[in-house]
C-alpha cells in the first residue's frame, strides 16, 4: 500500500503532462523550456542547497562514487560488445547503445522518486552522487564515442565537451555547494529561503515534462536495438551498480540502496538529441519512450526488492 501511496501520485503528474500535451492545453513548444527550467534553475539550487547545507567531509562519498560509475562503465561495455558483435550494429549505433544503458534520467524520474520514497534530503544527497558520475565522466566519454564512430574532428569535439563540461550549471551548483561545506559557511536566512522556493520546483516541474515528451516522441523503430537499449539500461545498469557496491565494500545504506534506485531508471531525457549527433534520433527518441514506457512496470518491482516498499 505504501508502495502504492507514493508512485500513483508520481505517475499521475507524468500522466497529466501527457494529457495537456496531447491535447494542446500545454503547447508541446513549452516541453523544452520547462525541461530547461528545472535543469538550469531548479535542480541546481537544490544540489547547491543539499550540499551545502551537508556538514564539510559528509557531501560526497567516495564508494558510491566508484561503485557507480564502475557499473555504470560495465553496462556500457557490455551492451556495446553485445550490439556489435552479437547484433552487428553499426558503429555509431553501438555507440548510441553505450550512452543509453550507462546515463540515467537522475533528475526528471530518479529525484521525484527518490524523494517520495526516502524524502527530499536523501534524494537530493543521491541525484548529486549519480550526476557527479554521469556528467564528469560517463556524458564525455559517450560523446566521445559517438564522435569517434561518425569520424567527427576528434580536436573539435573534445574541445566542445571540456565547454559543456565547464559551463555545465548543474556541475557550477555542485563544485559551489561543496566548497560551501568545506569552509562552512551558513547561508543566510533569505538566500536558504530562495533556494528551498526554487528546489520545491524540481519533482513535480520534472514529472511534468516526462509526461510532455512522451506525447511528442515518435512510436516507431527497430525491435532487437531498443530491446538492448531498454534491456540495458532498466536491468543490466541497476545489477552491475549493485554488483560493484558489494565490491567496494561497506557505504552508507540509504545511498547504496539509492544508487541502485537511480541505475533503474530510464535513459536521460535529451537522449534523442544526443543520439541525432550519430544521425540516430529516430533510434533515441524510440528507445527513451520505450524504456520509460517500460519503467513504469519494473520500477515497482525495483523498489519492492530494494525494501522502499
Amino acid at each position: 500500500m505504501a508502495l502504492i501511496d507514493t508512485l500513483v501520485p508520481l505517475f499521475a503528474i507524468v500522466a497529466l503532462g501527457f494529457g495537456a500535451t496531447r491535447l494542446h492545453y500545454l503547447d508541446p513548444k513549452a516541453v523544452p523550456f520547462l525541461g530547461g527550467v528545472v535543469m538550469r534553475i531548479a535542480l541546481p539550487a537544490l544540489i547547491f542547497l543539499t550540499l551545502a547545507s551537508t556538514p564539510p567531509g559528509r557531501a560526497l562519498d567516495a564508494g558510491v562514487l566508484a561503485a557507480y560509475a564502475a557499473g555504470s562503465l560495465v553496462t556500457m561495455g557490455l551492451c556495446m560488445a553485445v550490439a556489435r558483435w552479437r547484433l552487428g550494429l553499426s558503429w555509431p549505433v553501438v555507440a548510441v547503445i553505450g550512452l543509453g544503458v550507462s546515463m540515467a534520467n537522475s533528475g526528471f524520474m530518479g529525484f521525484p522518486i527518490a524523494q517520495g520514497l526516502m524524502g527530499a534530503q536523501q534524494a537530493s544527497l543521491l541525484l548529486a552522487h549519480c550526476m557527479s558520475v554521469e556528467n564528469i565522466l560517463i556524458l564525455p566519454l559517450a560523446l566521445v564515442l559517438i564522435s569517434a564512430a561518425t569520424a567527427d574532428d576528434a580536436r573539435s569535439d573534445r574541445m566542445a565537451v571540456l565547454r559543456g563540461i565547464a559551463t555545465n550549471p548543474l556541475l557550477i551548483a555542485l563544485l559551489a555547494g561543496l566548497l560551501v561545506s568545506a569552509i562552512g559557511l551558513a547561508l543566510p536566512g533569505p538566500a536558504r529561503a530562495t533556494l528551498e522556493l526554487l528546489a520545491r520546483l524540481s519533482a513535480p516541474l520534472a514529472l511534468l515534462v516526462i509526461g510532455g515528451m512522451l506525447a511528442t516522441l515518435p512510436v516507431q523503430g527497430r525491435a532487437s536495438t531498443v530491446a538492448v537499449l531498454v534491456v540495458g539500461k532498466l536491468l543490466i545498469h541497476p545489477l552491475t551498480v549493485w554488483g560493484a557496491l558489494a565490491v567496494v565494500g561497506p557505504v552508507a545504506p540509504g545511498l547504496a540502496t539509492g544508487a541502485v534506485l537511480f541505475a533503474a531508471m530510464p535513459m536521460i531525457t535529451i537522449f534523442p538529441i544526443l543520439s541525432a549527433r550519430a544521425g540516430q534520433m529516430q533510434l533515441g527518441a524510440y528507445g527513451l519512450l520505450a524504456a520509460t514506457l517500460t519503467s513504469f512496470a519494473s520500477l515497482p518491482i525495483v523498489i519492492y526488492l530494494l525494501g522502499l516498499a
